[in-house]
């Protein structure tokens, strides 16, 4: 890789912090060619950061990534829902 495009590629990711990378990369939108989940988490990556309503743990889940979840359950990743899900249920029509 010739040296502008390394300082292109590192102005771009530093605008993302590693735990923001982390969900992108899961959910392989927009990641980064180089990121992989077990890079980012050794890293530095929070796997229990909320992004939006959703964590690392919750995204890997729905694109059924069994690998992934289970590196996440490793690392740390908190199973527990945040908030009230019969509430959820109760309200639905």
């Amino acid at each position: 890789m010739s040296s502008s495009m390394w300082y292109i590629m590192q102005s771009i990711q530093s605008k993302y912090s590693l735990s923001e990378r982390l969900i992108r990369t899961i959910a392989a939108i927009r990641s980064f060619p180089h990121d992989n989940v077990e890079d980012l988490i050794r890293r530095g990556a929070d796997v229990n950061r909320m992004h939006g309503t959703l964590k690392p743990l919750h995204c890997a889940c729905m694109v059924a990534d069994a690998d992934c979840v289970e590196l996440l359950l490793e690392k740390g990743a908190e199973v527990q829902p945040k908030f009230n899900l019969l509430f959820l249920t109760n309200n639905s029509h």
